[in-house]
């Protein structure tokens, strides 16, 4: 629905205020980098509904940048009976340098993370967020001069022929446009975001429609007498949409499970990791402590000392089994040493870590300090796992569902910072 929202109002603006901007348009562009810098600085919670709504989900995500570019991609091939042609037509040199505007805006915004790990190797990426990357790339490359000669100003300086052949690669920007989204939804799918599939139906029926159209229009030229399309090419257009339909239950099913299982693996590895540690530790401990015995000559006075301190140990043990026991169902019930403690696990992106506070022997607070999960969908476990773990004083909680993997990657990093508030 944001989909649909957003091109409704798109649209609106340009045919209310258009002609206002088109006297100036270096205000609209001024609003648009404006937008644009604000929404790359934009704080990543808190803030006014409206707003967050509008800098997250339209602007960082890029639906307004991929809505006006779905205007200008549908201009020339719309029926001229559909009532907002005209004002497409008129402009949209205006909606191309907008979009390519707010573009930079959502490169930058998502960019670090996606291209860091496409040329420098930072960080861990999906393979259909890798697609999307260097597809990112590829439009980046078209768009720059896409852009440059949609300016006025460049394009009457450039020869009509030119500039016609220059703008003839939008075609293949329009390609990659969809591919792009494609991937980045279809990774969502792959991660049990259900409600995805419905917003990559409307993407892939808009430029299924704009396939079809494209072709209706090019039959009609090459044959003027013709009035109708064969039926193959509404078949055509209608067949990736099937093929989506299918590719989205199989990916939201299988690769999820399978994904699923390669963190559950490497979780069991982390804590095979750490057994072993902990078995390298403890044995360099009795190799120090023997090789110390058998250093130096133990005295008869020595040994009787060390019974005695033994016998004395059991007893003290004995004595105080009342004690321990107390102290473990203090650990039971939630008791840690006040303080600041850290824990790191595996998430889905990587680890996540995360700075727990306990006061009064209780955990009072649980910040993260770093993670590399998507931000909407590590939101979704973090507004509703922290808050969990903080009434029930416990990691013992349900995980979010779509969000399966960052939320046990947050318990398990919680775990982890217990075990150092118990020494």
């Amino acid at each position: 629905m944001i989909v649909i929202l957003t091109l409704i109002c798109s649209l609106a603006f340009f045919h209310f205020f258009g002609k206002a901007l088109k006297k100036k348009p270096a205000v609209l562009y001024g609003i648009c980098i404006l937008l644009s810098l604000v929404s790359i600085f934009y704080p990543r919670e808190g803030g006014i509904p409206f707003l967050d709504f509008f800098f997250k989900k339209i602007m960082q995500r890029g639906v307004l940048a991929g809505s006006l570019f779905i205007w200008v991609m549908l201009a020339p091939v719309l029926p001229k009976s559909f009532s907002g042609r005209k004002t497409i037509y008129l402009f949209r040199g205006e909606m191309a340098i907008c979009a390519s505007l707010i573009t930079l805006a959502h490169n930058l915004a998502f960019g670090g993370k996606y291209f860091g790990a496409l040329f420098l190797g930072q960080g861990h990426i999906s393979l259909m967020e890798l697609h999307a990357a260097i597809v990112s790339c590829l439009m980046i490359l078209l768009l720059i001069p896409l852009t440059i000669t949609s300016f006025q100003t460049v394009r009457r300086k450039m020869q009509a022929k030119t500039w016609k052949k220059l703008q003839n690669w939008s075609y293949l920007f329009y390609l990659l446009l969809y591919l792009h989204i494609f991937f980045i939804y279809q990774g969502a799918l792959i991660r049990g975001k259900g409600e995805y599939f419905f917003t990559l139906m409307i993407y892939s029926c808009i430029f299924g429609f704009y396939g079809f159209l494209r072709i209706r229009q090019y039959r009609i030229q090459k044959e003027s007498k013709e009035k109708k399309t064969f039926p193959l090419l509404r078949i055509g257009g209608i067949l990736p949409i099937v093929c989506l339909f299918l590719s989205g239950f199989y990916s939201a099913g299988k690769y999820r499970a399978a994904l699923e299982a390669n963190v559950d693996k490497i979780r069991a590895q982390e804590t095979i990791a750490e057994s072993k540690e902990s078995a390298d530790n403890a044995a360099e401990n009795k190799g120090s402590v023997e090789s110390i015995g058998n250093g130096e000559e133990k005295s008869d006075s020595s040994e009787k000392a060390l019974e005695a301190s033994g016998d004395k140990a059991s007893a003290n043990s004995s004595d105080g089994s009342s004690d321990s026991k107390g102290s473990d169902a203090n650990s039971a019930s939630g008791a840690y040493k006040d303080g600041e403690c850290f824990g790191k696990a595996s998430a889905y992106n990587g680890n996540v870590e995360v700075k727990v506070t306990i006061s009064g022997g209780k955990i009072t607070a649980i910040d993260i300090v770093k993670t590399k999960d998507d931000e909407e969908y590590f939101f979704d476990a973090q507004k509703k796992v922290i808050p969990e773990i903080l009434e029930k004083q416990s990691t013992d909680v349900d995980a979010v569902a779509g969000a399966t993997t960052s939320s046990e990657g947050i318990c398990h990093a919680v775990e982890k910072a217990l075990e150092e508030a118990k020494k």
